[in-house]
């Protein structure tokens, strides 16, 4: 009986032992995996070099310029709609060349171009001209300022600041919204109380 007893102490305090180690095994420091030191892993996308072709595809790293194609929000979506893609107006190969240069995969994407621009006689290579368009505009309503003074948006009053307004100032593709929403949005931009009158800001001397 007392060897019986003997034993299965010894058993308890066995176990007992190991349930330490066991918990101290578990708590020891531990060597982090490469994904949880920031590292790359074998998955990750290597970065590399681009170029820019008019071939190109541009999805890739302009990925909110792309989804605004398939976007009914945006113009843009018009475009895609009667087969018009990234270089039909976005041509300015010697400009485009430039802005890529030195691009890779991983390359922060600017904010607005800086280094091409969408000219208005692109724009007007489909879209006719000027004069055409005011004809079919005469009568739209979209630019009304709060004294009810409504103005033709493709036959604005001449001023330096008129002639400085370019189509894209009013037609962004690839952001939400209309062209009288962002055509209005141009005007405040100076005409600050939203009145379509000069001077009602900064009198003459």
């Amino acid at each position: 009986m007392g060897f019986a007893n003997s034993k299965a102490k010894r058993l308890v305090w066995c176990c007992a032992i190991l349930m330490v180690l066991v918990a101290l095994v578990g708590c020891a420091p531990r060597a982090a995996v490469p994904s949880e030191r920031g590292e790359a892993t074998g998955s990750a996308a290597p970065e590399v070099a681009f170029t820019w072709s008019a071939d190109a595809d541009c999805s890739p790293c302009h990925n909110a310029e792309s989804a605004s194609m398939a976007d009914s929000a945006c113009q843009a979506a018009a475009h895609e709609q009667n087969a018009i893609t990234c270089t039909s107006c976005h041509n300015d190969a010697a400009g485009l060349t430039a802005a890529h240069e030195g691009s890779t995969t991983s390359s922060k994407m600017p904010t607005k171009l800086t280094k091409t621009k969408i000219t208005e006689q692109m724009c007007l290579s489909c879209h006719e001209s000027r004069e055409a368009l005011a004809v079919k505009t005469a009568n739209s309503t979209v630019l009304v300022d709060s004294l009810g003074t409504v103005v033709n948006p493709h036959a604005l009053p001449a001023s330096d600041g008129h002639a400085a307004i370019a189509c894209a100032d009013c037609h962004q593709m690839h952001a939400a919204g209309t062209p009288g929403e962002l055509a209005k949005k141009t005007c405040i931009s100076c005409h600050h109380e939203d009145v379509f009158e000069c001077g009602t800001c900064h009198e003459e001397q």
